[in-house]
């Protein structure tokens, strides 16, 4: 009888062993353990004020209450990201868990590629992230996954729309005789004309220099091309609308990119980029300052920040839009995988990272202070879904930077009373009637056999286009488009091509 007893309890013992093992590890289940910390990347500057600390703890008390996790934060500085981010996800031995990524501006193929990304199952998915796993649909999924396996947890519940444009002031605009705004390049020429002619200590366009989003934002207006956005950061090939099958580059071949270097020369010669000696690195403010009249960004950073700063810092500004694109209606919704969250490869805790995300998407308190901060210091909620800034609100004092551009939610976003309703859905409206989904989602481009070739034309690119952007050079235009081309030849741009043609043709092949 004591036999049978002792088996017994073994036997409860190993059942209860058993279940515990294929539950998620929770707080409950580690007892009184010392939490766990899972590292959280973005890029970002990280801040120096204070608050963002503030609000890690409050995030932490809830994780650790949850399910026995601490985060903390990697940040990858904006100076040259792209590089140091590829280079951290590559080479570093630090411990990070969650990694903020994208296929159109942070390598997201390649690094999942080159083996920096964890391979996640549909099962792992279903037990350690359940609430997103049921939001993302089966063909979601299947953009997510490379060789059969799920590397990417796609931002498919949020709207946004990040096509790009010149944030100017409309009234200045009114006054240089554009009462319903801009609508062309040549308008924004009149407008910067006028600018250096009546406001002469106003930088018409206090450029970032580095940035080269406007070839591209000239090419897409003038013609029907759409850009491939997962190779390079420059948007070199992609294809007409009326032929999507072609891979084709008009920066390569074409005249539109010498309309646009002419247009560019012209500009400087005008004063529209300022002296690049005396203008200043922080492009933003120096708007906000009143020291220039325009500066471009994207449509969801218009609305949800500029014109909102704006109308403060410029009462009757009126801050507006011209999109890259306008003219020819040409316009791209945004990729799921604009933003997007994977696991580190080198991950110790890839269970407890997805764990995390799962809260930190979809629980109302971590996604309220990841994507917003604390309550009374930095907003206050108004009628339920309305955020307003403190009247104390200092953004150098009171800011945070936890930048999760990945896992953000429509029914959980709270709506900025600053932000100009109108201007937004007239914008959208004018997008919906045009916009067409991205042609290559359900492609991934894999480049591996080529990264020697587009890392000389990255640096090909890195040296001209800017010199193409600002109009900063010797020689002619005829003569620093053919330089400009004949470097991307000698880097192996025809052969790259050639590669990309292959993988759209092999696609179409399948269908």
């Amino acid at each position: 009888m004591k036999e049978k007893v002792l088996s017994l309890i073994l036997m409860m013992c190993v059942a209860v062993n058993l279940v515990s093992c294929s539950l998620p590890i929770s707080g409950q289940i580690q007892g009184d353990s010392e939490p766990t910390t899972i590292v959280y990347l973005t890029v970002g500057d990280k801040p120096t004020n204070g608050q963002t600390e503030k609000v890690i703890e409050a995030l932490n008390k809830i994780l650790i209450d949850k399910i026995n996790v601490k985060l903390d934060v990697y940040y990858i500085s904006w100076t040259d990201y792209l590089e140091k981010y590829d280079q951290v996800l590559e080479y570093s031995d630090e411990q990070i868990d969650l990694i903020g990524t994208s296929t159109d501006w942070l390598d997201a193929w390649k690094n999942v590629t080159e083996g920096n990304f964890y391979p996640l199952t549909e099962d792992m998915l279903k037990q350690y992230c359940p609430e997103t796993y049921a939001s993302v649909s089966a063909d979601e999924w299947e953009s997510c996954k490379y060789e059969g396996n799920i590397y990417l947890i796609p931002e498919n519940q949020y709207t946004q729309w990040t096509n790009h444009g010149f944030i100017y002031r409309g009234d200045l605009a009114t006054e240089a005789g554009f009462e319903e705004g801009i609508h062309s390049w040549e308008d924004m020429t009149t407008f910067f004309k006028y600018v250096v002619k009546a406001y002469p200590n106003v930088i018409p366009w206090d450029a970032d220099r580095s940035s080269t989003n406007s070839a591209q934002g000239y090419i897409v207006s003038k013609t029907d091309f759409v850009p491939i956005l997962e190779i390079t950061d420059y948007g070199l090939w992609g294809a007409y609308k009326d032929d999507l099958d072609t891979v084709v580059s008009p920066y390569y071949e074409g005249n539109e990119l010498s309309s646009f270097a002419n247009l560019m020369r012209k500009w400087e010669r005008m004063g529209v980029f300022g002296n690049p000696e005396e203008t200043s690195n922080d492009y933003t403010t120096g708007f906000y300052l009143g020291e220039s009249a325009c500066i471009e960004h994207h449509t969801n950073m218009y609305i949800e920040d500029r014109k909102p700063n704006m109308d403060i810092a410029q009462p009757g500004s009126r801050a507006m839009f011209f999109w890259f694109g306008e003219e020819r209606g040409n316009i791209v919704r945004t990729s799921i995988l604009h933003g997007a969250m994977a696991i580190s490869a080198r991950s110790q805790y890839p269970e407890l990272a997805l764990q995390t995300y799962e809260l930190l998407r979809n629980d109302a308190q971590c996604s309220r202070l990841i994507n917003y901060g604390i309550e009374g210091q930095q907003y206050i909620l108004e009628d339920g879904n309305i955020f307003r800034r403190p009247d104390s609100y200092n953004n150098d004092l009171d800011s945070i930077t936890l930048n999760f551009w990945w896992g953000r939610r429509d029914d959980l976003a709270l709506l900025n009373s600053a932000r100009d309703n109108y201007a937004y859905e007239h914008l959208t409206r004018q997008y919906e009637q045009s916009a067409i989904d991205y042609p290559w989602e359900d492609m991934h481009f894999d480049m591996t056999g080529y990264s020697k070739e587009l890392d000389k034309i990255n640096v090909v690119c890195g040296k001209y286009l800017p010199m193409i952007c600002y109009g900063d050079y010797d020689c002619t235009v005829d003569e620093i488009i053919k330089e400009f081309r004949q470097a991307l030849k000698d880097a192996g741009f025809e052969e790259v091509t050639e590669y990309i043609q292959s993988q759209v043709d092999a696609r179409e092949d399948k269908k």
